[in-house]
């Protein structure tokens, strides 16, 4: 670990209240926990989001955000961690600040809420993973070695939505990095990256009539209320249904 750097960053009001009891109850320092998250959680932010925001997606997530009641909040991380997730925020176009949102309320989230928001059409799929993944990862590990445990919070929600999502994955090149990555089409051939933690889009439904579009780190511009592409998107799908 590096040297320790303090950030600020805003969080809405009910998921910091939440979090900070959970930590509490649980005996932890939370920035130091959330140092040990991130080792985790930024790679697998620069991995699942595969493709960069548009500018036009950046600017609705921000002015979403923006919605809500959040309160300001100094974290003390580690450096090198800030400096790389600064630095996969600014390549991808994800505001900083809608990621600590969306990592805060997935650690706050009761059992309930994660299966709102990640699995609303899939009640077993913590049988799917058990079934799985019982002789794997955290759950081996984590049993027979209580004090060297694996901080990974989201490996079995993230082995669920595998396992609850048959994504067909094509060959794309991204234009602005060259790599070369398995990425989704639409029908008009519009491409997205695989169903997974962190591009699952939140909406305006998912808890009660919160608005929650701030709290994504993805979300194309055919899914933007709005947007020229989703008018576009949605009279392609009306065509195809005439069809039928």
């Amino acid at each position: 670990m590096s040297e320790a750097k303090k950030i600020s960053t805003k969080i809405w009001r009910p998921i910091l209240e939440k979090l900070d009891k959970k930590v509490d109850a649980a005996c932890l320092r939370r920035d130091a926990y959330l140092s040990k998250v991130l080792e985790i959680e930024i790679a697998m932010l620069e991995s699942e989001v595969s493709i960069p925001n548009s500018k036009d997606a950046l600017n609705f997530i921000s002015n979403r955000l923006d919605i809500l009641d959040r309160k300001l909040v100094s974290l003390t991380l580690d450096s090198e961690l800030v400096d790389r997730l600064n630095a996969i925020c600014s390549r991808k176009r994800i505001n900083r600040d809608s990621f600590f949102n969306r990592l805060f309320l997935v650690l706050a989230a009761s059992s309930k809420l994660i299966d709102r928001l990640f699995f609303l059409n899939e009640e077993n799929w913590r049988r799917y993973v058990w079934e799985a993944y019982k002789h794997e990862g955290p759950f081996f590990h984590n049993s027979f070695y209580p004090l060297e445990q694996e901080i990974n919070p989201f490996w079995a929600v993230r082995c669920g939505i595998e396992l609850c999502n048959e994504d067909e994955l094509v060959d794309y090149t991204e234009p602005e990095s060259g790599n070369s990555i398995r990425v989704q089409k639409s029908f008009e051939g519009n491409v997205y990256p695989s169903t997974n933690l962190y591009t699952i889009i939140f909406e305006d439904k998912e808890l009660k009539n919160t608005d929650l579009y701030g709290l994504n780190t993805y979300i194309p511009d055919w899914q933007i209320p709005g947007h020229p592409a989703a008018s576009t998107y949605a009279a392609g799908l009306d065509d195809l249904l005439a069809e039928l």
